[in-house]
């Protein structure tokens, strides 16, 4: 049931957020043009009515024919939708929404019944002609009944929503959206139900508070927030960044991780938006058009003239309602204070030792936080030497056949797996160890040759240290979690298998290997020299260093050794660094390539 409801929201969403872009250009003629606009201008204020009755659905209708149909499809869908919007004068986006499909669906059992039965030479004169009669009678059927029966459903829901606003009841909308948004059903929700009962309503109203249901960034702000201020490790090393891609990207997928991993924080988030809404719904607040992405930056934009002041206030006091109450949820919690956070995402596992051409990142929509972690992770390829790897975004269920691998939040992960393409499922993508380790793998295979050739069966490393396996600069984290990201790099990089992982975690509950001078020595447990496959080490600098029971530890040398040559490596390293000033240079060096050249 929840499947087909979420196929149902993703069916929705697919047909409003491609043209987004035209619903802002409506939005901002709206707003600048019209009597009461910031320009009032009546010649150009003329394209509003016209776009906002024929544009709009018939592209809808067109993207949601194609959907289903294809391109053929897609034309039907338009000329069907001219039917419902001609046959009466409400305007036809949920009968947009309805015709698209149906006439998508009816080219495409059509196109499967006549395959393969079409005489030679006659193709182009049944595909056209059977396109023409099925859009027609689609049209005919859309304007002498479908579009009434739209009709007067458009208009029960108007008149709910109209209720909802004279009893102040928009509010509770909270408690139904903000739930199914950290499920990873927000474009669903706001774009495939919020954004056509909004522009209904704007349409009679002038502004609707429905564009704000779901796009006010207060709410998860206030939690991003909470996590910067009160928490620790991981939570609060990442927070920044994804303050500043929710408040200004207007991104919010990028608090989800934070709300699903501590399931508490969405009562904060379902409060903060109650009070927005219901200052929104006091001071008669709304948008012109949909705020798309949900930043402050759209919010402003599409605020009506003289009410900027207002939109701001609310996103202000969602915010702070948020903040004040995710505070003591943060502080009370021992995973936010990096005692128990940043164990190995799923992805750690799952990393493939083959060729590498396209990476891939997936989010539900391909428009948001996948692009946002391509863009970070492109940057990251280029900066490794790295530039004939291509890295790209897409929505999770249209993932490209040429794709290498893919990556995904973990909520997402069996959605992917269904492209058969290997999966890294991450929490984070501001900061995560999967990447980190991808990073490494990637830069040990291209030192040695491989990128892009033949997959080998097994990643043999080249020498016992690579560049690629030398992060300078890293966030503090949890000693657990900088434990394990050394691990998942060793393995990686094809020095050890899996469990070795678990072997050096198991190793520092024994004893610690904290050096002293901010070294640590992180490795497996005598029990693991089985999965050591190569002798090898890497190298992680925490400038801010990283607690180990009481010590700071500023540079950590994880360690794998065949036999016992991880005694002599131990030695080797120890010897190396002994002198306090080489100790120093390394702990403080932005380039990897100086440590490298003292460790070789």
């Amino acid at each position: 049931m929840k499947e087909k409801i979420q196929r149902f929201g993703r069916a929705l969403s697919a047909m409003v957020m491609p043209n987004i872009g035209a619903f802002i250009a409506w939005g901002l003629i709206t707003a600048i043009f019209i009597d009461g606009g910031w320009w009032p201008n009546e010649s150009i204020a003329r394209m509003v009515s016209p776009m906002l009755k024929y544009l709009l659905p018939t592209l809808i209708a067109f993207t949601a024919g194609k959907n289903v149909g294809g391109y053929r499809g897609g034309v039907a869908g338009a000329v069907a939708a001219m039917g419902v919007i001609i046959g009466t004068e409400t305007p036809m986006f949920l009968g947009a929404m309805i015709m698209g499909p149906i006439a998508g669906w009816c080219v495409k059992k059509f196109d499967k019944l006549v395959e393969g039965k079409i005489s030679a030479g006659f193709e182009m004169l049944v595909d056209n002609f059977s396109l023409g009669i099925i859009a027609m009678l689609l049209a005919i059927a859309g304007y002498l009944v479908i579009g009434h029966a739209v009709a007067w459903i458009t208009g029960g829901l108007s008149a709910g929503v109209n209720w909802m606003l004279e009893h102040k009841l928009n509010p509770l909308l909270a408690v139904l959206v903000d739930p199914a948004k950290v499920l990873f059903l927000n474009n669903a929700v706001n774009h495939g139900i919020m954004t056509p009962l909004g522009i209904q309503q704007a349409a009679d109203l002038g502004q609707s508070m429905l564009f704000l249901v779901d796009p006010n960034p207060g709410p998860g702000l206030g939690i991003l927030l909470a996590c910067w201020a009160f928490g620790k490790g991981n939570t609060k090393q990442s927070a920044p960044g994804a303050v500043v891609i929710q408040l200004l990207g207007g991104i919010h997928e990028i608090y989800f991780p934070y709300v699903l991993a501590r399931p508490i924080l969405l009562l904060a988030v379902m409060v903060g938006n109650i009070f927005a809404l219901s200052f929104f719904t006091l001071v008669d607040f709304g948008l012109v058009a949909p705020a798309s992405p949900g930043s402050l930056i759209s919010i402003i934009l599409m605020s009506p003239k003289g009410k900027t002041l207002l939109g701001i206030l609310g996103v202000l006091i969602g915010t702070v309602v948020s903040f004040l109450l995710a505070w003591p949820m943060v502080k009370s919690r021992p995973d936010f204070q990096g005692e128990s956070e940043n164990a190995p995402s799923d992805g750690q596992s799952a990393l493939p030792v083959g060729a590498v051409s396209k990476i891939v990142f997936a989010c539900d929509a391909g428009m948001g936080s996948s692009a946002l972690g391509a863009t970070r992770f492109k940057a990251r390829l280029m900066k490794a030497g790295l530039p004939g790897i291509k890295c790209t975004n897409c929505a999770v269920g249209d993932i490209p056949a040429d794709a290498s691998l893919v990556i995904c939040q973990k909520e997402l992960e069996d959605r992917a797996r269904t492209s058969g393409k290997e999966v890294i499922a991450i929490t984070n993508f501001l900061a995560d160890p999967a990447l980190d380790a991808l990073l490494g793998r990637l830069q040990a295979v291209s030192q040695a040759g491989e990128v892009q050739t033949a997959a080998p069966e097994e990643v043999v490393p080249e020498a016992m240290l690579l560049k690629g396996n030398i992060l300078t600069g890293l966030p503090s984290e949890g000693k657990e979690a900088a434990i394990r990201r050394a691990g998942a790099m060793l393995h990686a990089s094809g020095y050890v298998e899996e469990s070795y992982i678990d072997a050096m975690v198991e190793r520092e509950g024994i004893a610690t290997t904290y050096m002293g001078e901010g070294l640590a020595i992180p490795h497996g447990t005598a029990g693991a020299k089985e999965a050591v496959l190569h002798s090898g080490i890497v190298v992680l600098q925490y400038p801010e260093g990283v607690d180990f029971d009481g010590e700071k530890a500023k540079l950590l040398v994880g360690i794998a050794g065949v036999g016992d040559e991880h005694l002599t490596i131990l030695a080797k390293v120890a010897g190396a660094l002994e002198d306090p000033a080489t100790l120093e240079l390394l702990c403080t060096a932005k380039d990897p390539e100086i440590i490298y050249n003292v460790l070789k």
